[in-house]
């Protein structure tokens, strides 16, 4: 049996003047409308010992990189791991499944992350729980695939 633990992390006030993007014209940190945290980290636990999580955070820094073109906030999924022993378990199923509803509660409208394409498992997994690929800005990378989610409002 596996337990779920959900560690949101509240945002702390910077010590002196917040850092600023050479040719930016505000802030280079962006501080959300607080409705929930700004990050979160989840962690699934097996027999007492972790076995599967991830986390998210704010997509970007700078108040265009922040939102969307639409206006819409957006969370970027990091760190999402299992043990190799303990895959196959629907254990990093069931972290996505906390982190997407923490997003949303937090007030994002989508959760986008960044993946090697040489992966395909990762890509299989986040296929399978409604990920679409996306364009990106910039200069697109071939090696990475950048899949995205649009999250139910909370």
């Amino acid at each position: 049996m596996s337990q779920l633990l959900d560690l949101p992390v509240a945002p702390t006030p910077l010590l002196g003047a917040p850092p600023r993007i050479a040719g930016a014209p505000g802030p280079a940190v962006v501080v959300p409308e607080q409705r929930g945290p700004v990050d979160d980290v989840v962690l699934v636990f097996e027999d007492n010992a972790p076995v599967a999580g991830g986390s998210y955070h704010l997509a970007a820094v700078g108040p265009a990189l922040a939102h969307a073109a639409d206006g819409e906030r957006i969370a970027e999924l990091t760190g999402v791991w299992a043990l190799p022993g303990r895959r196959r378990r629907d254990r990093v199923r069931r972290a996505l499944a906390a982190l997407e509803r923490s997003a949303s509660l937090a007030g994002y409208a989508r959760l986008r992350v960044a993946v090697d394409a040489s992966r395909t498992d990762v890509l299989a997994v986040l296929r399978a729980g409604w990920f679409t690929p996306v364009e990106r800005e910039g200069r697109p990378q071939a090696d990475v695939v950048v899949l995205e989610k649009w999250l139910l409002p909370a």
